[in-house]
C-alpha cells in the first residue's frame, strides 16, 4: 500500500488529471499526469474489468504496480498527480517487466 499522502483518493482528482493533464504510454500502460503544486507525487491506478473479469488477477496486477511505485517515488523531486491505466499485456507481465516499463515513463516525467 502506498502512503496516504501518495494516493489519489477521489474521483474528482482522477477526472482532473484526465481533463487537464497530458498522456504518455507504452505497451503495458497509459499514464496521465499533471502538476499538483505539492512537493510530493500522488498516484492512482486503474485496472478495468476489460483487462480481466477475475478480481484476483486485477488485484494482483495492482499490487505489482504499487510495489513498483514504492521503489520509484524517491525519483520524484516535484509534485505530480499520476494516473496509471493498465493495458491487457500488463496482466501477463512479470514484476520486473512492470517495474521496468513504469520506470521508463516515470523517470522521463520526473
Amino acid at each position: 500500500m502506498l502512503k496516504k499522502k501518495n494516493r489519489l483518493t477521489s474521483n474528482d482528482l482522477f477526472k482532473k488529471v484526465f481533463q487537464e493533464g497530458e498522456e504518455r504510454g507504452n505497451k503495458l500502460f497509459l499514464i496521465a499526469f499533471r502538476r499538483n503544486g505539492l512537493s510530493f507525487p500522488r498516484f492512482g491506478i486503474v485496472v478495468s474489468t476489460k483487462i480481466s473479469k477475475s478480481a484476483v488477477k486485477r488485484n494482483e496486477l495492482k499490487r505489482r504496480i504499487r510495489a513498483s511505485l514504492r521503489e520509484l517515488i524517491p525519483v520524484f523531486k516535484e509534485g505530480w498527480d499520476v494516473v496509471i491505466v493498465s493495458k491487457k499485456p500488463a496482466l501477463d507481465s512479470s514484476f520486473s517487466r512492470i517495474k521496468e516499463m513504469l520506470g521508463e515513463i516515470l523517470v522521463r516525467l520526473s
